[in-house]
This record gives C-alpha cells, sequence and structure tokens, in this order.
C-alpha cells in the first residue's frame, strides 16, 4: 500500500536542532551515524533547493562569554561543565561544516535542551505566521553526554522531547523525520526511537514521516 502524501501547507518553517560538530563527531565513525550525516545532508540540500525557500532555524547550545546564562553549581551546569565552554566561537558550539548554511538561514544560539529557550524562536514563528514546524530532531544531547559519562545514568532525549513540547504548545502543526533521528549509543538506537516515535509521539498525535515522505511533501508544499 501507498502512503498518503502529506504537504506542509504554505506556512511552515524548517527547524534543524544542534547539528553541532560535536555532537555529529560521537557517532561520524559509526554506520548510524554515517547514514544520518546523508540523511540530514540530502534534507538541508532539498531545503536549499526549493524556491521559495521556507523559513529554515537552525539551533546550537552557545552561551556568552564567561557563560554568565549558567547558573553555577546545579545540575544543568554540572552536566555540560566536562564537554566545553559552549561559548560563541567555541569549536563545539558551531554547526557542523557538513552542513550547508548561507544568508538565507536563520542560526539562533539556545542556552538550554529546549530550541525555544534564549532566543526569539517562539517570537520568529508568529511574526511570520507559521502555522507547521518541521523538526529535524538529530543526536539528543543528554544521550550523548550519556555515551561519555556512562555512570550518569540520563536517558532522555533532552533537545528533541523539550522542543516537541515547547512547540507543541504553541498550538502548531509538527513533523518528525523520523530518518533524521539517532540516539545513542548507537547499538540502542531501535529502542529508543520505537519509545520515542512510535509511542510517545503517537500519543499527542503528532506526524513522524520518513525522509523521503518529508522531501515529498516539501515540494508539494
Amino acid at each position: 500500500m501507498t502512503s498518503p502524501a502529506h504537504s506542509f501547507g504554505q506556512r511552515y518553517a524548517i527547524l534543524n536542532l544542534d547539528w553541532m560538530s560535536c555532537l555529529i563527531g560521537a557517532i561520524e565513525n559509526t554506520p548510524e551515524g554515517q547514514a544520518l550525516i546523508a540523511n540530514y545532508i540530502r534534507w538541508n540540500d532539498a531545503v536549499h533547493r526549493k524556491n521559495p525557500r521556507p523559513l529554515t532555524v537552525f539551533t546550537t547550545l552557545c552561551f556568552s562569554h564567561g557563560q554568565p546564562e549558567v547558573e553555577r553549581n546545579k545540575p544543568f551546569a554540572n552536566l555540560i561543565a566536562p564537554f566545553g565552554t559552549f561559548e560563541a566561537g567555541t569549536p563545539e558550539a558551531q554547526i557542523d561544516g557538513r552542513f550547508t548554511l548561507d544568508e538565507k538561514d536563520v542560526l539562533l544560539h539556545k542556552t538550554r535542551w529546549a530550541a525555544t529557550m534564549g532566543n526569539a524562536l517562539e517570537q520568529i514563528l508568529k511574526a511570520q505566521g507559521i502555522e507547521t514546524v518541521v523538526i529535524v530532531g538529530g543526536i539528543p544531547f543528554l544521550l550523548y553526554l550519556r555515551l561519555i559519562v556512562s555512570q550518569s545514568g540520563l536517558t532522555l532525549s533532552g533537545v528533541v522531547m523539550n522542543t516537541i513540547y515547547r512547540v507543541f504548545d504553541l498550538d502548531d502543526n509538527i513533523f518528525v523525520i523520523a530518518d533524521n533521528v539517532v540516539d545513542l549509543p548507537v547499538e540502542q538506537n531501535a529502542e529508543f526511537k520505537k519509545v520515542m516515535l512510535d509511542t510517545l509521539l503517537l500519543k499527542i498525535n503528532l506526524k513522524v514521516i520518513s525522509l523521503d515522505e518529508a522531501i515529498q511533501a516539501l515540494c508539494q508544499s
């Protein structure tokens, strides 16, 4: 049976979550990571070929010099401390160079897991009259940290799920591209995705689509 065709409508935005060098580097030598990178490139190139270009937003975890946004000795601060300062201009706060960005893209820095924290994303979506958000989630940052510090016991997909729930509260339609999400450690990827995509998101009636379906919907929108 052929899957029903999707469309994002006329007023939609693309939200690329944390395609950061430090996260991509954590999985680039695995089959799952190589597939994810290829999927990101394919999707990003398709979006950049679209005319007119939809509003396309990239997010990255980033702080001002000295991290004034981070309260010391709190759980979040302690969690990120071993992995860099994530200050503007540092390597860990950069979008990976394999992905094309140009002057039409919007790059937003955020100060917590959710893409709406510490920036004007909600204001931008409202000002542009966005009705549908296509979330291109990536490597949940919490699980990246879990890969490095296994004793911490972190198990939540922080970036992706926090952003989904925040955008859901804005009453926007949400599409999640299943092929563009990888959970760490990669050997547990299938189990994590099954819980997150096949159970949690379906319970709140969010649309989970394949990369092929997303590109088809992009062409029809």
